[in-house]
């Protein structure tokens, strides 16, 4: 395999290119060098597109990285989110720095609750992964035949690996409760918005870290937390972002949301705001190792169609160095 097209790909899917090539001509480059591996032909053959093929070895090598780019710049999980990705066979052990209560949450696709335990003081904790797959040959297929360019190939691919992540983290958000191991009612409220309980929550998450704290939740959420003193800056904020910008004086930051697959549904709560301590990213996401195309005989399904899917095992889960605090404004 020529590995300067290799090098042109994976600069591609880092956002680099060589100065000689424009966004399009890099793409048109990768895309005329898929099609020679291919036998000069922009269709796929089921026949060829095995392991030991060139295109599929290709495809092999640029997947990692591929996911690797679209979980590390996925706007819904870098606010909150401390990302690693590791070797296979690692461990990715987070250090909690020393405190009796914290929490630690492993979050699985398809489980609404996430277990929660105490840690002793100063213990390193593993993030378990499991296996996320998604199917690429028919977004293959677009790339060959001119349908859509590198560029969007990778956003596509990136994209429906990294929104089951995205799933998984926000449910580490939304589980958290006043029964979670180390909180309690004074952390984590519900009901009408009043200033009294937003300001109990800030104070009580500040004096556990000592750290000045920041409000984060989606804009709807956002929109729900008032201030007793409006002022004209704080007007503009409503007019500009449809919240404000602070509580007194504490600062408020926008989440992303996200839908549910195949669905038109938030997965984030659209009344819970979190009170977080200083840059504490209480979400660890790891991305462990280089994953494998997994290839399904066409005789496996009752319609006969092929399907290739790409393992990758990735593991979610929450852990705080300091109380973290949840206002469910819900009345």
């Amino acid at each position: 395999m020529d590995n300067n097209i290799v090098k042109v790909a994976l600069d591609a899917i880092k956002g680099k290119q060589y100065a000689q090539y424009s966004a399009a001509e890099t793409s048109e480059t990768i895309r005329n060098a898929l099609i020679e591996l291919n036998g000069g032909s922009t269709k796929l053959n089921a026949r060829d597109f095995r392991p030991g093929k060139p295109v599929f070895d290709l495809v092999e090598i640029l997947l990692p990285a591929i996911i690797n780019e679209g979980i590390a710049n996925d706007p819904v999980l870098t606010s909150l989110c401390e990302y690693r990705n590791i070797a296979d066979g690692d461990e990715a052990k987070f250090t909690t720095h020393g405190e009796n209560d914290l929490i630690v949450a492993d979050a699985a696709a398809g489980i609404q609750g996430v277990r929660r335990q105490r840690i002793p003081e100063g213990e390193a904790v593993t993030i378990k992964t499991t296996a996320k797959a998604i199917r690429v040959y028919e977004d293959l297929n677009r790339l060959l035949s001119g349908r859509v360019d590198f560029n969007e190939f990778v956003d596509a691919v990136g994209k429906a690996f990294t929104n089951q992540i995205a799933l998984d983290a926000l449910a580490c958000l939304n589980n958290i409760s006043a029964s979670t191991a180390g909180l309690s009612d004074k952390y984590v409220k519900s009901g009408s918005f009043t200033t009294a309980n937003m300001d109990e929550i800030i104070d009580h998450v500040e004096a556990a870290s000592g750290t000045s704290a920041k409000i984060c939740g989606t804009r709807g959420a956002l929109k729900k937390v008032a201030d007793a003193v409006v002022s004209d800056d704080a007007k503009n904020d409503i007019y500009n972002f449809g919240y404000y910008g602070k509580y007194s004086g504490t600062p408020m930051l926008r989440m992303k949301q996200a839908h549910k697959p195949g669905t038109d549904v938030f997965a984030l709560s659209n009344t819970k705001v979190f009170v977080i301590a200083g840059d504490d990213k209480p979400i660890k996401i790891v991305n462990e190792g280089t994953g494998i195309m997994n290839v399904k005989e066409a005789t496996d399904n009752a319609d006969l169609t092929q399907e290739y899917v790409y393992i990758q095992p990735v593991g979610v889960g929450l852990v705080l160095n300091s109380k973290i605090g949840v206002y469910d404004i819900n009345a």
